[in-house]
């Protein structure tokens, strides 16, 4: 009886082989991102004309926009109390609160203008810039005078 060959058939060797390009394969794929561009060697995406797809975006926070409203709002009802104590001969507090309501309207106004540019809460950001527009004590007394002459 012969004994059993120990010498690797030509079947190992091909399987051997099979199983090295199967194993190249893997890593290339799972080498590869899943937005279309192809990573390096220290993992960094390399993007080109074809594969790069710039309508894909992640998703925005609306927060400041909404912050931004809220804000402006609060700044038209200081200028209603601050209307409110003038008429009520309260005029150092009025002046008050004029000054700061004039201060904040301005800052929010500026980041309600970040909030459009960046599209975060696009919508409110933009009510936000008009009302803080309208809560500048300026221009407030100014459209009070306009609609009622009578102040």
């Amino acid at each position: 009886m012969a004994a059993p060959d120990q010498t690797p058939s030509d079947d190992a060797e091909s399987r051997a082989a099979e199983h090295a390009e199967h194993t190249d394969d893997v890593e290339s794929t799972d080498g590869g991102s899943t937005d279309g561009g192809s990573r390096d060697a220290e993992g960094l995406a390399i993007f080109d004309d074809q594969t790069h797809d710039d309508s894909v975006e992640p998703a925005r926070s609306s927060r400041l926009g909404v912050v931004v409203l809220v804000l402006a709002v609060v700044l038209l009802a200081l200028d209603g109390v601050a209307i409110a104590l003038l008429a009520a001969d309260g005029v150092t507090a009025a002046a008050s609160i004029a000054l700061v309501t004039m201060l904040a309207s301005i800052g929010v106004g500026v980041v309600a203008l970040v909030a459009v540019a960046t599209r975060r809460g696009r919508w409110q950001a933009v009510a936000a810039v008009l009302l803080s527009v309208l809560a500048n004590p300026f221009v407030f007394v100014w459209l009070l005078g306009k609609l009622v002459p009578s102040l």
